[in-house]
């Protein structure tokens, strides 16, 4: 039993010679490699975390330029939108006084008008009333009688006047 340790030690020994002197530069040469190629891989990984945390730093910048050119744009078009209704309103509202002011005149130009047309109709009236009584001029009953056709002919003249103009 003690022989047989004794030659297992011994053939690991002499294994750990051979592959040493056989293999043991190639071992060392292919974890190398590994070893390059792992760290190579975490430089990349670095490199490309460098470069997302880069880029996600612009597009956060770009987005509050957006974002404030978007506000900007919004207080304009407000800005905008009320500088024209205003303009909306007053024009509106001189377009209503200009409206007024006709509406005025062309009322005061009627009632005007009316009071001349009244004017002369009563003259004329008058003048026609005065003409009767001179005409027919005959005895005071006569003179009454005259006087309340004349009144119910002015009232009849001005009531037919009134429903038809």
């Amino acid at each position: 039993m003690a022989a047989q340790i004794v030659t297992t030690i011994l053939g690991f020994f002499l294994l750990v010679l051979v592959l040493r002197r056989f293999f043991w530069r190639a071992i060392l040469n292919v974890l190398d490699e590994r070893r390059a190629r792992i760290e190579a891989h975490l430089r990349e990984a670095a490199r490309r975390q460098e470069e997302a945390e880069r880029l996600q730093q612009e597009l956060a910048t770009r987005l509050t330029v957006i974002d404030e050119e978007a506000r900007a744009k919004i207080q304009q078009a407000i800005q905008e939108g009320r500088r024209m209704a205003a303009e909306v309103q007053e024009d509106a509202r001189a377009k209503a006084e200009q409206i007024l002011a006709k509406s005025k005149e062309t009322i005061e130009l009627g009632l005007a008008k009316a009071k001349v047309t009244l004017r002369d109709e009563l003259a004329d009236l008058t003048a026609e009333a005065i003409h009767r009584l001179l005409r027919e001029r005959l005895d005071e009953k006569t003179d009454h009688r005259l006087i309340a056709s004349i009144l119910e002919e002015l009232s009849s003249s001005a009531r037919s006047q009134s429903s038809g103009g």
